[in-house]
């Protein structure tokens, strides 16, 4: 049945009225790819996957992204090869740039990606060019051989996330610069990169949760920002070419998600931040985020200024209200040393302190600030030892796994080592939320490597970016009607509620101790304030309503310690489930990350079952009625297996009947 999708709708699934993404297959010989606008995606043979993503960006001096209007496209696809041809423009304050692109496909699978482009104005940037996406799975651990000015190299690329070094103050990739790469495939062949107009160098993506090695032009140990004068043209060429791949044959039939061993991690602590605006939940919302069960209230404590003490005092009224405790994200230098006896006398008297991560004050990316030196969590650990002496206290980064990664925390007297994620570091759209998923396993694989035996807390995850960390200068305050950068309109949406069900699976399963998600209430948080959104015409949100978010929150929240079960999809990119054993019962949570409906079978799973869905149907009784909606089911039996049709963005929850 063809859905009409509506304002409405399209609101209700990914928050905004834009229609949704339409890609469309384009075949090269035995390979498939699909088209997103001017973007290839998924360049595969069968099941292997050869390439995520070809695209050109445009990044300027502060790294934010400058997208480009396209004209003139114009394809032609045949049935083993394709031709696309357009023109595109990216205008911003500082940035004028326009190139024309040239795509094709050929008989033998042979992608070439074509950049000729011109400064439109005086400009700076840090990157313009064509990049490749490596599909990181196929990926790390692979041999590779690469071709540098300086003769031919080869190695592997990490199995671990590789740091991102600075050395010098100059960024460095994980090998030298190139214009040939050839990579070896797990399922047998290889890829080979050819590149003109530069060289070329890899990073491991997976450092800013990104689900990929990026390989990208201009090397980074050159610096930046670099000129480019009006009229200076700039060309590339990237020709990818896959060798002697056979590929398995990718199947036709439902996605199979199937509960295997247990993966020897728990679910964790679940809570969520207070309000950045110092906003203080209402009766009503405090009865809306009490049933959530959130394990604790997320609290930044600032000590260079004197607003800390309100700070505090209303995040842990909010925690007694709701029930939680408090973590502290504790920011200080030494010089702040002599407030630190009132800060462990306030936090003494409130609810009780499960975690205290100390933040360098003003640290910033990409410098030997980024995270905590050890000397300030001892001076932590000494002021609050008589106060708070079972409490966990530790420190790491407010930033991401790429800071840690980079200047590794002397943690071996620690509690625990912190970080936060956001998928959106370098792309935005719907489907790179997805792609990015289960990269924050990898963060936290990599982390608990870095940092054996300690806590990992994951604080905060949310959708989008709260701080641009690598702007060089201040960011501008966003213009009449335009939300702040901070906020993501899919914040309310079902998409929104995927996301956090696909986010849930891969921390649990990876084994993070502590994770903080979103904040409680506003368009950062789980449910909107009952004056509703200042942007009702932007941010799409009903006063008082619940998010779908908050419902997975919910249901793993309550699962606090229940052993987890790993469970493998047969396309993470379209379905995922996450699975504990809760009194020797399997509980689960069932996701569609796509837009489209989706058939899924879910094995093994035997007898009766009682099932909660949260999609497009239920979706309006779970933002006004919660309680009700919770306590709500459907039937189903399972012989062996659950086969479940999902609706767009749908999650369901399973449980025994």
């Amino acid at each position: 049945m063809t859905v009409t999708m509506t304002p409405e709708r399209l609101r209700l699934l990914h928050g905004t009225d834009a229609p949704l993404a339409e890609l469309r297959v384009l075949r090269a010989g035995p390979a498939r790819a699909l088209l997103d606008g001017i973007d290839l995606r998924y360049v595969s043979i069968g099941r292997t996957e050869l390439v995520r993503r070809i695209y050109a960006a445009v990044r300027d001096r502060n790294w934010n992204t400058i997208p480009g209007d396209v004209s003139g496209l114009e394809l032609d696809a045949r049935e083993d090869s394709f031709d696309l041809r357009f023109s595109v423009r990216h205008r911003a304050p500082d940035i004028d740039f326009s190139w024309q692109g040239a795509v094709s496909g050929d008989s033998e699978g042979r992608i070439t990606y074509i950049l000729d482009g011109v400064a439109e104005s005086d400009l700076q940037y840090n990157r313009i060019g064509i990049c490749v996406h490596h599909p990181w799975r196929e990926t790390a651990g692979a041999p590779f051989r690469a071709r540098t000015p300086e003769g031919e190299i080869e190695g592997r690329f990490p199995d671990l996330i590789g740091p991102q070094l600075v050395e010098d103050g100059l960024i460095r990739a994980l090998f030298p610069a190139f214009d040939r790469l050839d990579v070896e495939l797990p399922a047998g062949g290889s890829l080979e990169l050819e590149f003109e107009g530069d060289l070329w160098e890899t990073e491991d993506h997976r450092n800013w949760t990104d689900a990929n090695f990026k390989t990208y032009s201009t090397p980074l140990s050159l610096g930046f920002p670099h000129d480019l004068a009006r009229g200076r043209t700039l060309r590339q060429r990237v020709t990818i070419t896959p060798r002697d791949v056979t590929g398995v044959r990718a199947g036709d039939g439902p996605t199979r998600l199937s509960i295997e061993r247990p993966t020897g991690t728990t679910v964790p602590a679940i809570g969520l931040g207070a309000d950045g605006d110092g906003h203080e939940p209402s009766e009503r919302e405090v009865e809306l985020l009490r049933p959530l069960g959130p394990a604790h209230l997320r609290v930044e404590v600032e000590l260079d200024g004197d607003e800390w003490p309100d700070v505090l005092r209303r995040a842990q009224e909010t925690a007694r209200r709701v029930g939680a405790n408090i973590l502290v994200s504790l920011h200080l230098r030494p010089q702040h040393a002599d407030r630190l006896p009132a800060v462990a006398a306030a936090l003494a008297e409130g609810p009780a302190v499960d975690d205290v991560l100390v933040i360098l004050l003003g640290g910033r990316t990409s410098t030997p600030e980024e995270t905590t030196p050890p000397e300030l969590v001892d001076l932590v650990r000494r002021a609050f030892a008589d106060a708070l002496p079972a409490t966990a206290i530790g420190g790491g980064t407010e930033i991401y796994f790429t800071e840690i990664n980079r200047t590794r925390p002397k943690a071996d007297d620690w509690d625990l080592v912190c970080f936060s994620i956001t998928p959106q570091i370098h792309a935005f759209t719907d489907l790179d939320l997805v792609e990015n998923l289960d990269a924050q396993a990898e963060n936290i694989r990599s982390a608990k490597a870095l940092a054996p035996g300690k806590r990992i807390v994951v604080s905060p995850i949310t959708i989008r970016r709260r701080v641009n960390f690598h702007a060089a200068g201040p960011e501008p305050e966003p213009g009449p009607g335009e939300l702040p950068d901070s906020v993501d309109v899919r914040q309310p949406s079902l998409l929104g509620a995927a996301w956090t069900a696909g986010s849930l699976k891969y921390v649990c399963e990876a084994g993070a101790a502590a994770v903080t998600y979103y904040e409680t209430t506003g368009w950062r948080g789980v449910l909107e304030r009952e004056d509703g959104s200042s942007l009702p015409d932007r941010f799409h949100s009903r006063p008082g309503q619940v998010f779908p978010l908050y419902h997975p929150l919910a249901d793993v929240a309550a699962w606090r310690g229940a052993e987890v079960l790993h469970v493998d999809s047969e396309n993470p990119l379209v379905a995922v489930a996450l699975a504990v054993r809760v009194d020797g019962a399997v509980r689960l949570l069932v996701a569609n990350l796509t837009p489209d409906e989706q058939h899924v079978v879910v094995s093994p799973l035997q007898g009766a079952l009682s099932l909660r869905r949260l999609g497009a149907a239920s979706a309006e009784a779970a933002s006004a009625e919660p309680a009700s909606y919770r306590a709500g089911a459907e039937h189903a039996e399972a012989e062996g297996e659950l086969a479940l049709r999902l609706e767009p963005y749908e999650v369901v929850r399973i449980d025994p009947a």
